[in-house]
């Protein structure tokens, strides 16, 4: 059986959540919606094999028959009362953790659960094949290639699958006007983006996932939604 604490402080870190309570909350919703997945056989299954703060949820999840991982991150996100593209990244960041500290269970869940859910959760880059394997990955990590495909379509963005960062020189008074919206957009996206502000009115943004350092989509969705800020907020400022 899965160890309750550490599951959870797996989960805890691979998505750089608050505290305990929120990644219990987490855990929670996605075993539901993951439970909702499997016919009765196979919550009583998975409730068997869980420690019993979430063996509630795999017994009693609710309404069953959900077909896909869009379904399942639209049901952890109205549990959540937050996004589906965050209901995504929550649940994967739940199966990673499994995997990090039960592969094998890990396993057996993504053989029990349909083929069109799994392949919706697995991370960028990986087959289902892969998401299946007990390597214990992060939610959604991209490989440097895939970092610097992202990129291209983004404006004076530079890095790799560590972090990237973003400099923008605008004139004085757009700097706090810019820093408010970019802190709305990862607000409404429940993401993070460290802000360095300097005298000379150049301001650096940098993405990162994770206590770890590694660059995830929603990084490069964040990403894309500064470029529209600093063009919003300081008629397309300058690369620093």
């Amino acid at each position: 059986m899965v160890q309750h604490e550490k599951w959870l402080t797996a989960v805890e870190d691979l998505a750089e959540l608050a505290d305990p309570a929120e990644a219990r909350a987490v855990l929670g919703a996605v075993v539901a919606a993951l439970a909702r997945c499997l016919p009765d056989a196979g919550r009583e299954w998975l409730a068997d094999r869980l420690p019993s703060p979430e063996a509630g949820p795999a017994r009693d999840p609710g309404p069953a028959n959900l077909k896909s991982g869009t379904d399942v991150e639209a049901a952890v996100a109205r549990r959540l009362r937050t996004t589906p593209e965050r209901g995504r990244y929550l649940t994967q960041a739940v199966l990673a953790g499994l995997t990090r500290t039960d592969p094998g269970l890990a396993e057996e869940l993504r053989g029990r659960l349909p083929r069109a859910v799994v392949e919706t959760l697995a991370p960028a880059g990986e087959s289902p094949r892969d998401a299946a394997s007990h390597r214990p990955g992060v939610p959604t990590r991209l490989s440097d290639e895939e970092v610097a495909r992202g990129l291209r379509h983004l404006t004076g963005w530079s890095g790799d699958r560590h972090g990237i960062e973003r400099t923008v020189q605008l004139p004085a008074d757009r700097i706090t006007p810019l820093v408010e919206r970019v802190q709305r957009e990862t607000r409404a996206m429940n993401d993070h983006a460290h802000v360095e502000r300097a005298d000379d009115g150049e301001v650096t943004f940098r993405l990162r996932t994770g206590r770890e350092g590694i660059v995830t989509e929603p990084d490069l969705r964040l990403a894309e939604r500064i470029d529209e800020a600093v063009v919003a907020v300081g008629s397309g400022g300058r690369p620093g």
